[in-house]
């Protein structure tokens, strides 16, 4: 987020007192509930029950153990961070197995930080490299139903937004391999929108035969996740989404017995899932101090590269990207088990809105465990090593993880394909390991510096504008100044 003179300075003070007023449980906001809805209270009350049940708790030691017996175990920051790790990991369990009921389905918001929020205390449900960036829901689906999802707009919007069918929550029935495969969906440049910015999307097992903002399911359809992915968190605004399913129920809801058995089994499966990315280095490579090669997301909706951190110190990694001229680049750490860091109160994660580009447009980072003074520090919050996943979405079609679309216009197809087709330049410039009394010599001359006083100021307008995101309900929420310290 860029320190500016003007009306960023003036919607910075605003946010600063709306935060306050949350963080000390001021007056409630007014607004519609976009995110705090009746529904997402239900199941979070449910699912603080479920996940309280001995089937969870009993999950929770089984998970645990696994986890402590990989080789990042052995290291004791990552030990630290195990136990609240599988936790995070169980309470999105226990979300995904109350709201696993695809006759009498909810939109629910996953894969987030702990809150104090509508009347209860929430942990977090963040796990596979959540992106700090998106607000996601889950809505249960399947193959034989049919369903309204009706979506409201408040402008600015997301960034970016996609409605895509998967086969599984967290890997479960043996498909850990291709969560990131899904059995249809919408990206927002399929998606007709009325002229009031609000559409309808059909779900069901029949082709579109004609209709609009359809997506047709199989029998394995199991969850249909909403993604918003926001650059301007102080100021974007999620869709309001409901859901209708066509006909009455067939069956009675599960019970609570039923339904923390099930949430043990989910967490089992999400367990064996989060091993095997371990093992194979699926998460991130073997290779420290290193990113991937980007490769394109199952969907169609963009690219992302992974890789590893590990540091000391008095040292940084500084990494230089290419953002292809994606709308949205997003730049994230992890702990070893994959959960975001601390990215409310400190910068474990920056997106193209939130950094000082290069002259040249490329980005510039500095991840450190120690504020290095540099305005485009991704903070480790004191960890030494960890996981990256940078993301370009939004991209023009021309553009590729190798070709990017160069300074033609997105409009212009032509000339988009054709600078495509003459440039060679990589999405990853480089990456170095340096020392922090190096570290100048190691960024581009013009790299924008920042004094104490500056970082302090910046980091309050940060947790300003993600408390942004609780704004539009019709409650308080006060954010948990806990967060676990280090996707989907």
């Amino acid at each position: 987020m860029h320190v500016r003179t003007n009306t960023k300075e003036t919607r910075t003070a605003t946010g600063a007192v709306a935060l306050a007023a949350i963080l000390t449980g001021g007056a409630a906001i007014a607004g519609p509930a976009v995110l705090g809805t009746p529904d997402q209270r239900a199941v979070e009350s449910r699912a603080l029950k479920i996940f309280a049940s001995p089937e969870v708790k009993e999950q929770i030691a089984a998970s645990a153990h696994e986890f402590a017996n990989l080789p990042q175990a052995a290291d004791d920051e990552a030990r630290r961070t195990l136990h609240p790790a599988v936790e995070e990991l169980a309470f999105a369990a226990a979300l995904d197995a109350v709201d696993d009921d695809p006759q009498r389905p909810k939109v629910v918001w996953a894969f987030t930080a702990p809150r104090t929020w509508l009347g209860h205390t929430v942990p977090g449900s963040r796990w596979g490299i959540d992106n700090p960036d998106n607000v996601y829901r889950l809505i249960p689906v399947d193959g034989t139903s049919k369903y309204e999802i009706a979506v409201h707009s408040h402008a600015p919007g997301p960034i970016q937004y996609s409605f895509l069918v998967y086969d599984s929550w967290v890997g479960e029935d043996g498909r850990q391999s291709h969560l990131d495969t899904p059995v249809g969906g919408l990206r927002d440049r399929d998606i007709k929108v009325g002229a009031d910015g609000n559409f309808v999307i059909t779900v069901d097992s029949s082709p579109a035969a004609g209709r609009d903002n359809h997506i047709q399911t199989n029998e394995r359809a199991r969850v249909l996740l909403v993604r918003n992915t926001f650059t301007d968190w102080e100021r974007q605004e999620p869709f309001e989404v409901s859901v209708k399913r066509l006909g009455p129920p067939a069956a009675k809801p599960p019970t609570d017995r039923e339904v923390a058995r099930h949430a043990a089994a989910l967490l089992h499966a999400a367990t064996e899932t989060l091993v095997g990315w371990e093992k194979t280095g699926f998460a991130a490579p073997k290779t420290v101090n290193t990113l991937g090669k980007p490769i394109a997301r199952g969907g169609g909706w963009g690219y992302a590269a992974n890789g590893t951190f590990r540091i000391a110190d008095d040292e940084a990694l500084v990494v230089t990207l290419d953002p292809l001229h994606a709308r949205y680049v997003g730049f994230d750490l992890t702990n070893p088990w994959l959960v975001s860091l601390e990215h409310v109160h400190g910068t474990g994660s920056l997106n193209n809105d939130q950094v000082q580009p290069n002259a040249d447009g490329t980005i510039t980072y500095v991840i450190a465990a120690r504020d290095p003074g540099v305005y485009n520090w991704v903070s480790t919050a004191g960890q030494h090593a960890g996981n990256v996943l940078v993301r370009w979405q939004a991209v023009p079609e021309a553009a590729t993880a190798d070709a990017p679309a160069g300074d033609a216009a997105a409009g212009d197809a032509a000339a988009v394909n054709a600078a495509a087709a003459a440039t060679a330049a990589t999405a990853v410039r480089s990456v170095k390991l340096v020392k922090l009394d190096a570290l100048n010599a190691a960024l581009p001359a013009d790299a924008r510096h920042v004094t104490p006083a500056e970082r302090r100021a910046l980091l309050d307008q940060r947790a300003a504008a993600y408390a942004h995101r609780y704004a539009p309900a019709t409650t308080v929420a006060r954010l948990s100044r806990a967060l676990t310290v280090g996707s989907r």
